[in-house]
């Protein structure tokens, strides 16, 4: 009986195996037809809008996967087919011609590119059909009305791209259906501001985002709250006069370059205590930077300033006051004011700027004397070059000879007043030699005069003629 049972399993077993096949088979051939109709479609067969599908191993497994690329086809919605072969993993449809997103069905696309279109709209359940994506690019677009649940039917979109459109005014809780979105560019959208709406409470974005992209949104502040756990935030190019002081505790990176700062202060940086990569680049005003500015930054490893052209002080004790002990740990590691006009550095900084691993010093107008002569000792590279005095102007701070980095002892109007005071005296010798020379007035001259003298007196008689006859 016990054999009976065994062979009556192997058969149920080889039949199903045999069921499993023929289905597998039979789906290789739907899928290849799917996949010849979507990427070679009758219009375009051999031709350059032909599609570029390849098929690939997906991680983690190795399974199956398709990657369409269908990038400059000048294609519309109608040239597309709604649904997507089987095994699709991304497709690619930027620099094309849809004035609106195709409505789509696929259960196995991850990765959907509709970059550089001329969609002007998003409608409710967009993108419904596909259950599975995780990244949705809809950046370079015209897009500037979105329906409440343009996003419904997305639990898995970790990734949201729409910079570079027209967004303004959206809808309360627009992103409420992306429950684990962890990355979302919102940049270059000048009308964005006009919204009003707070990111976190009035349009849903949920508390598993680390990344925040808000470049070029014209704002003028930006609250988020503290508890946040995002850890990446740019804003550069907007209208921020100071940094906002309500950000989350949680930010590794910071970018807020290229906004209206005139000066770095303690309070801006006050609240950045676990920020370790800050980026204050291209500054078109920013001018000085206080003392204890950056006291705080304990953990902060990477920190730009590259491009502000205006800034020309930095406190000596900006970074507050550095211990020279080898007990206090510095975790700055990269420091540029490559483009800036600074000038100089105080000998303060030396323990600092020696455990740099990289300075970026290219580009400054370095007044080469004793005050900065450490610099030239320092372990790292700067690219630094002399700007003053003449005689080395254009040479690396590290290839300059020691002994050109002087200091003058007098200050220059010292030298001046010497020059003025030499000359004064030149003339006051001068001067006094010529009158030295001179005879006295009580000095009489006593000539002999008679009729050999030349100073004799001599008569003439005008009507007298020289040869009378």
């Amino acid at each position: 009986m016990a054999s009976l049972e065994v062979v009556r399993g192997l058969t149920f077993a080889l039949l199903l195996t045999q069921l499993l096949a023929a289905h597998v088979a039979r789906a290789e051939v739907i899928d290849a037809e799917e996949t010849d109709r979507f990427c070679y479609p009758e219009s375009s067969k051999n031709s350059r809008r032909s599609c570029e599908c390849s098929n690939v191993s997906a991680s983690p497994w190795g399974n199956r996967a398709l990657r369409i690329d269908c990038s400059y086809k000048d294609y519309k919605v109608a040239d597309l087919s709604q649904l997507l072969p089987l095994y699709i993993d991304s497709l690619d449809l930027s620099w094309n011609a849809l004035v609106s997103v195709p409505i789509f069905t696929s259960d196995s696309l991850h990765q959907l590119n509709l970059r550089h279109n001329n969609i002007s709209q998003l409608v409710s359940g967009n993108f419904k059909q596909l259950t599975s994506l995780r990244e949705l690019y809809l950046g370079w677009n015209s897009i500037g009305k979105l329906e409440a649940g343009s996003f419904d039917g997305l639990p898995h979109l970790q990734v949201l791209d729409l910079a570079h459109n027209n967004l303004h005014l959206l809808p309360g809780h627009l992103f409420a259906p992306l429950l684990v979105l962890g990355t979302l560019d919102i940049s270059w959208n000048r009308r964005f501001n006009e919204s009003g709406e707070d990111l976190y409470t009035g349009l849903g974005v949920n508390w598993k985002l680390s990344t925040l992209r808000l470049d070029a949104c014209s704002l003028n502040d930006l609250n988020l709250p503290v508890n946040a756990p995002l850890k990446e935030l740019s804003l550069r190019r907007n209208q921020l006069k100071r940094i906002p002081t309500q950000l989350p505790e949680t930010l590794l990176r910071l970018d807020i370059s290229d906004n209206l700062l005139e000066e770095l202060l303690p309070e801006d940086t006050a609240n950045l205590t676990q920020v370790r990569q800050l980026f204050i680049e291209d500054m078109s005003l920013l001018q000085r930077v206080v003392a204890n500015t950056l006291t705080h930054l304990d953990v902060l490893e990477t920190l730009s300033f590259q491009n502000s052209r205006q800034l020309s002080h930095l406190d000596p004790e900006a970074f507050g006051p550095i211990m020279t002990t080898s007990s206090k740990k510095i975790a700055l590691r990269s420091l540029s004011f490559r483009g800036t006009m600074l000038r100089t550095f105080n000998s303060t900084l030396a323990p600092l700027f020696t455990q740099l691993a990289e300075l970026d010093l290219n580009g400054l107008p370095l007044q080469c004397d004793c005050e900065l002569v450490w610099v030239k000792q320092l372990p790292v590279q700067t690219n630094g070059r002399c700007y003053k005095p003449a005689r080395i102007r254009g040479m690396l701070v590290t290839s300059a000879r020691g002994d050109a980095f002087s200091c003058d002892t007098w200050p220059r109007w010292a030298y001046g007043l010497v020059v003025l005071s030499l000359i004064a005296l030149s003339a006051a010798g001068i001067y006094l030699i010529v009158m030295g020379l001179r005879p006295h007035r009580g000095v009489t001259m006593r000539r002999k005069v008679g009729a050999g003298s030349p100073y004799a007196r001599v008569t003439i008689e005008p009507n007298r003629q020289e040869n009378p006859h």
